[in-house]
């Protein structure tokens, strides 16, 4: 009894696969020459949007350049003002009051570029992922692109009113 039930839900799990793949393969969007011009339109749309995303990219490698040479020069930035702070913070310990409120002054300044830069590390990263995102967008919009340019080429292939090459008007035979 067991045994039944599992060859019949087998059974039907091929069956709905099978209507499943069917389904994927006739799949296909634009089937006859009268859709040309609705694929042309969404073939359109698709190469604007492709456009605006690269130049996004563009924008954002760009960005690139900017934020790693902001981590790199912050990072100095803090590191040399926090060596000042410790030789001002060597200084203070005499007591003198003007040196003491020195060192406080450049220990805040030496807190400030470490957080600086580790902001400008944050950005780098925050736009290192935008990069990616917009690829992986632009690399889906061109399999896009390339599923209509098959269906479109599907289209042609199956058209028997496809127009007769003119004759070239200047190499007639």
């Amino acid at each position: 009894m067991y045994y039944k039930n599992i060859k019949r839900t087998l059974s039907i799990a091929f069956l709905f696969t099978g209507l499943l793949f069917t389904a994927i393969a006739n799949g296909q969007k634009y089937k006859t020459l009268s859709d040309t011009t609705r694929l042309n339109k969404e073939y359109g749309e698709i190469s604007l949007e492709m456009s605006k995303l690269n130049t996004k990219l563009l924008e954002e490698k760009n960005k690139t350049a900017d934020y790693h040479s902001k981590t790199s020069s912050s990072a100095g930035d803090a590191a040399a003002t926090a060596q000042a702070s410790k030789d001002q913070a060597d200084v203070a310990t005499s007591g003198n009051t003007t040196d003491t409120k020195k060192a406080v002054t450049d220990a805040k300044e030496a807190d400030k570029k470490a957080n600086d830069a580790k902001n400008a590390v944050s950005d780098e990263k925050k736009n290192n992922k935008k990069i990616k995102e917009l690829t992986a967008q632009i690399d889906q919009k061109q399999k896009l692109l390339r599923d209509l340019d098959s269906q479109r080429a599907a289209i042609m292939s199956n058209s028997p009113y496809l127009p007769v090459a003119l004759v070239d008007s200047v190499h007639t035979n």
